[in-house]
This record gives C-alpha cells, structure tokens and sequence, in this order.
C-alpha cells in the first residue's frame, strides 16, 4: 500500500508541475522551462503569435506527418506542446505545421 501512496505522490507532484507552467503560459509569463519566449497581447500577424493567442485552448494541428489534436500548452521559439487525449505530450516543430484549427 505505501507503494502505491509513493507512486501517487510523484505523479500529483508531476501534475502540479505541469499545472504551475500551464498556468505561466495562459498568464503570458514563462515557465521553469528557458526556452519559452513571452507571447505578444496584439493582433497575431504571425502563426507564432496564432499558436499563442491559443495557448490553453484545444486545438488541431494537421502535420506531414498525420494530424494532432489536443489542448495547447506551451509556445517555444521553434516548437509547440500539446497534451493529447492520453495525457501524452506531443511535441510539433513549427516547420511541421501545416494548418491549425481551434477545436
């Protein structure tokens, strides 16, 4: 039983984590991570500045590769994260995206 408690514990830890960057970047801030870059609050001109204006929202982003759907979490410098319905993080580079929808 304490096995199972231990293993609850780290995977609450790991949400709370993930919570805390999901909300640094809905905030426009940035996460622990260094590689995020501060989205801009105008009118996006760019798909950057698309992809930021949706962070936390779902989204579809059609690839070369197939096409990803899930809720947007944060906005690199060269690439997004997405959360898919398995609680899997999928990570698209931007030179990969072909389209992105709001879902």
């Amino acid at each position: 039983m304490a096995r199972v408690n231990a293993s609850a514990s780290a995977n609450i830890e790991q949400l709370v984590n993930q919570l805390s960057n999901v909300s640094a970047n809905i905030g426009g801030g940035t996460s622990s991570n260094n590689d995020t870059t501060t989205c801009s609050p105008n009118t996006p001109d760019t798909l950057r500045e698309v992809l930021c204006s949706l962070v936390g929202e779902q989204i579809e982003v059609t690839t070369p590769f197939g096409v990803v759907d899930g809720t947007l979490l944060s906005v690199q410098s060269d690439y997004i994260v997405l959360v898919d319905d398995t609680g899997a993080q999928v990570l698209v580079r931007y030179e990969n995206i072909e389209t992105v929808n709001e879902l």
